[in-house]
């Protein structure tokens, strides 16, 4: 699976041949007349460029509610643009195109941000804004339509958006913003129309990812088999054992990777390169959507030895992260169990560590719960798991010297068990990546 997502394929390359000059008896194909068509399009996004590229600062209304979003954006002739969110207490960025047709101008992007005091989980999916306006007729100053485009809903109109030269002068609010410059229809559909045709589905939703959803009451939870050839289990085995300087804990040895040192600020961690050994099951975790490599990419690792009789109880992973997490299983197998939803309100939550347990911190569930579903992890094996089951259900190993196959357990019999068989246990190594939220706008975490 590593090797299929860090495989990147182009389509093969076209020799270009010079054709002669058509000679004026003949007639000129409809190809040329298309090739036209192209240009006119291409003449449009080169005169919108020369009105749009560059930096602005932006401001947006939603729902009657002024500056609600505000921050820079960045427009390049290629087509693309960025945005990443300023002042307040937000942290976030974005990416996505922007288009031309006629005096129509148009973005569309891709937007993830959060406040950085909050305690409660972020959203999983990123948001999708598009802007449309009439070309800038004024050198520093535009303004435009806002729209909210939810998956698979027609998009909104929310308020509106303007936007500002950098260094030229005050953002004002957009309660107080110019009126709007009317738009021809039929360069405002195409503009339209353009932006609706590149819309693609989120990535856990490809059907790549159907046979891998473990079917359980508890949601968003996938388990790959065969993540790992045996060869790059034996290879990542080899470099941990020869380079890892382990924190031993009671329950387990440990050490974290890649967000480890604390910024001066004293409110975010700062960012530390991975090791290029764990960021190629990054690169591969990003190509299969697991992460987004821009907007919350897989940027913490952390890894845990277990011998038998070690385990981890039962824990949230908490607000700190984006609610999504992957592990890869070395070593030994191990049954990894789901409980019960917690009634806890995320306000209740908090980020203290329990010394004792040697996990985030949390109320003690009541005694005598169960798991409500199980999986047994094999060496070489993609875990995942996000949203809900995420967020509402805690996840533990059980310290034993061997698991005893129950009927929670989702995937035994794709294995070959019973319920009642019985596996002992050897030493397991696994490594878990997730992204660790900035909350700060000191040196970026991404």
């Amino acid at each position: 699976a590593v090797q299929q997502a860090e495989a990147t394929s182009s389509p093969p390359s076209r020799g270009l041949t010079r054709r002669a000059p058509l000679a004026p008896s003949v007639r000129r194909p409809r190809r040329w007349a298309a090739s036209a068509a192209m240009e006119g399009k291409n003449d449009a996004m080169a005169q919108a460029a020369k009105k749009v590229c560059g930096e602005w600062l932006i401001n947006a209304s939603i729902m009657q509610c002024h500056d609600a979003l505000f921050g820079r954006i960045h427009l390049t002739e290629a087509g693309d643009m960025v945005y990443m969110a300023g002042g307040g207490d937000l942290i976030g960025r974005g990416f996505g195109k922007w288009t031309a047709e006629g005096p129509v101008v148009g973005f569309q992007c891709e937007i993830f941000q959060y406040a950085s005091s909050s305690t409660k989980h972020v959203q999983q999916e990123a948001h999708r804004f598009r802007g449309i306006a009439r070309v800038p007729s004024k050198e520093n100053t535009w303004t435009g339509e806002w729209y909210f485009c939810a998956f698979q809903q027609p998009p909104r109109l929310v308020g509106r958006f303007q936007c500002v030269r950098r260094n030229t002068g005050p953002l004002g609010s957009t309660a107080n913003a110019r009126a709007l410059e009317d738009c021809p229809s039929d360069a405002k559909k195409a503009v339209v129309a353009k932006f609706d045709k590149s819309v693609e589905i989120p990535p856990m939703l490809e059907k790549r990812w159907e046979t891998h959803l473990v079917q359980s009451d508890i949601p968003d939870v996938y388990y790959v088999r065969n993540f790992l050839e045996p060869r790059q289990i034996e290879e990542l085995e080899r470099v941990i054992d020869r380079t890892c300087d382990w924190e031993h804990m009671a329950t387990r040895d440990t050490q974290e990777f890649g967000a480890s040192q604390r910024c001066p600020c004293g409110r975010s961690m700062m960012r530390v390169n991975l090791p290029q050994w764990q960021a190629n099951i990054v690169n591969a975790l990003h190509n299969l959507g697991c992460f987004h490599p821009v907007l919350y990419p897989a940027n913490s690792v952390r890894l845990n030895a277990y011998t038998p009789g070690q385990g981890i109880h039962p824990h949230l992973d908490g607000p700190v992260y984006y609610p999504r997490a992957a592990t890869v299983s070395l070593g030994s197998h191990c049954v990894v169990d789901f409980y019960p939803r917690e009634s806890t309100e995320e306000e209740q939550r908090t980020f203290s560590w329990d010394r004792d347990k040697e996990v985030p911190a949390a109320p003690d569930m009541p005694r005598g719960t169960k798991p409500k579903v199980s999986i047994l992890l094999e060496p070489g094996s993609l875990l995942l798991f996000s949203g809900e089951a995420f967020i509402h259900h805690r996840h533990g190993i059980q310290a034993v010297e061997e698991d005893e196959i129950g009927p929670q357990v989702q995937n035994a019999k794709d294995i070959g068990l019973s319920v009642g068989d019985r596996l002992r246990r050897t030493r397991r190594v696994s490594l878990t990546f997730r992204h660790l939220l900035p909350r700060c706008q000191c040196s970026s975490i991404v």
